[in-house]
């Protein structure tokens, strides 16, 4: 029935109401208020007959406090938590009454895809018994994907110079950057596809634990100037490759190059592209193979993360500017290094900070389509404690690559940072699914999402495993200590404590690796560190 025209007795409405508060009260709805508000309102206006002034502007002011120049476009914040929602109902009226799930309630709610309007129905029991036995089966919630999934392993790299190993790893970087520009593609995120660098496991295995379908292997030659790619597309569902070719051009094709395997890989899986990512493909990063080929070996030695290989990748990034000023990568990635040596105080001048500014602003401006630089300003803003600007940069890159694992991963760290725990939530749990492989960071902003939301108790849980993952990862151990102390665990806030202080080498120095922008938040950390420092340092 269209909830629109739907007419309800004042009995039924207040049996909906009811069962309405029934299941803002349980375990599955009490701990997320922004869901609470969001439901109440949807369902006010459909009993009031007004389910056709549902719209998404409407509903993004009066439930989620945007302001009148709300953008759908550039902040996603009632699409994801439509989904959200829908996900939640599905989980409530799967769940036992025994379990205080919806299982057996006459009154059912439900929230089609396609528009904000709920559908509400009032059952007798023989109803109520099949109707629930179909909805388990058909609608357990899952993130599953309805779109094809890739993995790109990182390639072998052919030939007798070893040192050309950064090249091979900057073609698949360009190529998962390509692909997770793809809206018809599920792609897994660089960081867990590299995690498979020399494995041993089988194509099979890899696949199963990245819960993909397809993996792209391959290996590249680079001689001179010339360079051969072979690549080969695997199906692990039916097992055996389903593609395979070799590319061979000069050096200064290499961006033709990795269009046309991206654009081989687009037509074997059927994948539909619109005239924005259509648009993707003949364009070219720099006119200077030279300035590319030192930005990716800056890179290379930027991702072995210490003060002096970064200090080292600063210098590669600005020669390859030298050699063309107008390479909007080299922008990003510099601005990304040298906000990396303020969070680590390599560098405790705040001009370094400015000067990322300045670098990512103008990656921005030369490339205005490039989710990277744009994530890595709204990055560059979140250091500097801009909350606004932050977001809004890092929402927007999210928008424009819907599967860049770390612009996800970025925008759930501003969330966080300005209290919107539950938001934060949704996005770090989707950055984890695009980048399945467990990572320190990923669990940090994962346990930064629970801490916003003053769930302590599970921020605890991540931040614990966080720490097992990487001994070093200062955040994690901070974020630990705290969370500790506010749950009165003086104990083990002590050891944590202990601990920093041999990562940082002071007793009296809060670590450089709060970055909120909530105010309330930033005064309780200021004044647990204090506390933690009168007793123990």
């Amino acid at each position: 029935m269209d909830a629109a025209v739907q007419h309800w007795t004042d009995a039924q409405k207040s049996n909906i109401s009811a069962s309405l508060e029934n299941m803002l009260a349980s375990p599955l709805f009490a701990g997320s208020p922004r869901q609470q508000r969001f439901l109440k309102y949807l369902v006010i206006n459909t009993l009031a007959g007004a389910a056709d002034r549902l719209k998404g502007y409407t509903i993004a002011l009066a439930v989620f406090d945007r302001k009148d120049d709300f953008d759908p476009s550039l902040d996603a914040i009632v699409r994801v938590e439509a989904t959200r929602l829908r996900n939640k109902l599905r989980e409530y009226y799967d769940t036992p009454s025994a379990n205080h799930g919806g299982k057996d309630d006459a009154v059912r709610i439900y929230f089609p895809k396609g528009g904000y309007a709920l559908e509400i129905s009032l059952q007798t029991a023989p109803a109520l018994e099949r109707r629930t036995h179909n909805h388990s089966v058909l609608n357990i919630p899952r993130l599953e994907e309805d779109r094809p999934s890739l993995a790109v392993l990182p390639f072998t790299n052919i030939g007798s110079d070893n040192t050309k190993e950064y090249f091979a790893d900057g073609v698949v970087d360009s190529l998962i950057a390509m692909f997770s520009r793809l809206s018809g593609l599920f792609v897994i995120s660089r960081r867990s596809s590299f995690a498979y660098k020399n494995t041993s496991k089988t194509s099979e295995q890899i696949a199963t634990e990245l819960g993909v379908r397809y993996l792209l292997e391959g290996s590249v030659q680079h001689a001179g100037n010339q360079v051969r790619v072979t690549a080969q597309l695997a199906d692990t569902k039916n097992g055996g490759h389903v593609w395979s070719d070799q590319f061979d051009r000069e050096l200064k094709d290499v961006f033709a190059l990795q269009d046309d395997l991206t654009q081989s890989i687009v037509g074997v899986l059927q994948i539909k592209l619109d005239g924005a990512e259509a648009a993707l493909f003949g364009v070219q990063a720099t006119t200077s193979i030279v300035a590319h080929d030192t930005l990716l070996r800056g890179i290379a030695t930027h991702r072995k993360y210490t003060q002096k290989t970064t200090n080292e990748a600063n210098v590669l990034y600005q020669s390859a500017l030298a050699l063309d000023p107008k390479y909007a990568a080299a922008h990003a990635w510099l601005a990304r290094s040298l906000s990396l040596t303020w969070s680590q105080r390599w560098n405790a001048d705040p001009a370094v900070l400015e000067l990322a500014l300045s670098h990512a602003e103008r990656a921005v401006a030369l490339d205005p389509q490039s989710s990277y630089a744009i994530s890595i300003l709204g990055w560059v803003q979140l250091w500097r404690k801009n909350r606004d600007e932050s977001i809004a940069h890092c929402r927007h890159a999210v928008v424009l690559e819907p599967n860049n694992a770390e612009a996800h991963l970025f925008l759930s760290l501003a969330l966080s940072a300005a209290g919107l725990g539950e938001e934060a939530l949704y996005y770090v749990e989707k950055a984890k699914h695009f980048s399945p492989v467990a990572d320190a960071f990923y669990m940090f902003a994962h346990g930064q999402s629970y801490y916003a939301q003053k769930n302590y108790a599970k921020a605890i849980s991540i931040f614990e495993q966080g720490c097992i993952l990487s001994a070093n990862f200062k955040p994690n151990h901070f974020f630990l200590m705290i969370a500790y102390d506010v749950m009165g665990r003086h104990e083990a806030a002590q050891k944590k404590f202990e601990l920093l202080c041999e990562l940082t080498g002071n007793r009296t120095e809060m670590p450089n690796v709060v970055i909120w922008t909530d105010k309330a938040i930033a005064l309780q950390q200021e004044e647990a560190w204090q506390r933690i420092v009168s007793r123990y340092a």
